[in-house]
């Protein structure tokens, strides 16, 4: 095992930087830690759940177990991918298990519920691994000083998403429309607040959003959505999508030749993501599919080949990849800011927080200190034939540091 104490120290725990002010108030520190977790390790989103809370095994061995020069205590909790049980579990974390920060949940809906009782009643760092709608982080009733996010919004993806559109006809050899597109995601929150906004970056340049298809949470049989994205009027297929959404749409849409007919061109990392690349190596490599993604498994860095190691000697028939990472990349902040301020206390771990710039499994982020949003570096690509069973990323177009404008004060 390398003496990840000792590099932690000597990089400064790998190059994280605190640069923000005190909140005020808070008492001294403590040389106990104990991080809670809400994950969702059942019901829908438990594949994301499971992601996340091996993000947080990597960042334990990463860390050598130890937070201020003792083990510190990860306790987990599962939400069951609901936002009542998600309520039940932060408040036992924080109620019953007095824990310093609470990490998690998964999806919006689940993370905003843990937000507003932080807000209310918990009042402890919140750091959000996967919650990707704008409504946690423009929303007056939600967004508050406690919470942070790693994950980045539809803000960053529709924007980002729609230039990488209008460069398509750069990287492909047939002839494409790329100021039309058909939007496809899944009926929920996630999907509902994409649309919206992809409609809007493609007005901005010019577009327009022809047809949308909404698909029911949980659907596995996507033959008549396929038929309904098929005869659409666009060239170009994007929108959002889940794991689970991603891996019955891309073989189905295969089968039926789709990308044949259309451009697909998913935000999120699906199909270029690792998750894709390591449940269906063949399907994604189809000629007709892109994505744009802020992870790239290829980036040589010291944390991401330590990332990438550690990962790799647990048992997980997956690949490293963004979910994970952003677990771990949460936790790894979490240790920086209360190592150097030597404290547990909220105020401390807050003000540490606050504008913390390092360098990531992701390249390099930091968490503005206006609205706690994270700047992230993207990219645009396709998944292609490597020399091994893992299909290789082709980066096509780099985008640094994405963030859309602050909307809520803290």
């Amino acid at each position: 095992m390398l003496q990840r104490r000792s590099f932690l120290k000597a990089a400064g725990v790998a190059g994280l930087t605190s640069a923000a002010g005190c909140l005020g108030g808070g008492g001294g520190g403590s040389d106990s830690v104990k991080i809670g977790a809400v994950m969702a390790l059942s019901g829908p989103f438990a594949r994301t759940g499971e992601e996340n809370e091996r993000g947080l095994r990597v960042a334990e061995e990463y860390l050598g177990g130890e937070i201020l020069d003792n083990e510190f205590e990860l306790i987990v909790e599962d939400n069951e991918s609901d936002p009542n049980t998600s309520i039940q579990a932060a408040r036992t974390l924080v109620e019953d298990e007095d824990v310093d920060a609470i990490i998690g949940p998964v999806s919006s809906g689940n993370s905003i519920a843990v937000m507003q009782y932080i807000k209310e009643e918990g009042q402890v760092p919140h750091l959000m691994t996967t919650a990707s709608s704008v409504d946690a982080r423009e929303n007056p009733e939600n967004c508050n000083e406690y919470g942070f996010f790693i994950w980045p919004s539809n803000r960053h993806l529709a924007p980002t998403g729609t230039q990488f559109i209008q460069e398509l006809p750069n990287h492909i050899d047939r002839d494409i429309d790329p100021s039309r597109v058909h939007y496809v995601s899944q009926d929920y929150a996630l999907g509902q607040n994409g649309l919206e906004l992809v409609e809007e970056a493609m007005s901005e340049v010019g577009g327009e959003v022809t047809g949308s298809t909404l698909v029911p949470l949980g659907e596995t049989d996507w033959s008549s959505y396929i038929s309904e994205i098929s005869n659409s009027e666009a060239d170009v297929v994007t929108g959002v999508l889940t794991w689970g959404a991603a891996a019955q749409l891309i073989p189905q849409a295969n089968s039926f030749g789709l990308p044949e007919e259309k451009v697909m061109m998913f935000n999120s990392g699906k199909p270029i993501g690792q998750f894709a690349a390591s449940t269906m190596p063949d399907e994604v490599t189809v000629d007709g599919w892109f994505g744009t993604h802020f992870y790239n498994p290829g980036l040589d860095t010291e944390v991401n080949n330590e990332f990438q190691s550690i990962y790799n000697e647990l048992d997980s028939s997956l690949l490293p990849n963004s979910t994970a990472g952003a677990s771990f990349e949460l936790m790894r902040a979490l240790a920086t800011v209360i190592e150097d301020s030597g404290s547990t206390a909220t105020d401390d771990i807050i003000s540490g927080l606050e504008g913390l710039e390092w360098d990531s499994v992701f390249g390099p982020v930091q968490f503005r200190e206006e609205d706690h949003q994270a700047a992230l570096n993207f990219f645009g690509g396709r998944r292609v034939a490597g020399d091994g069973d893992t299909p290789e990323v082709e980066v096509l177009a780099e985008y640094p540091d994405v963030i859309p404008d602050a909307r809520c004060s803290l």
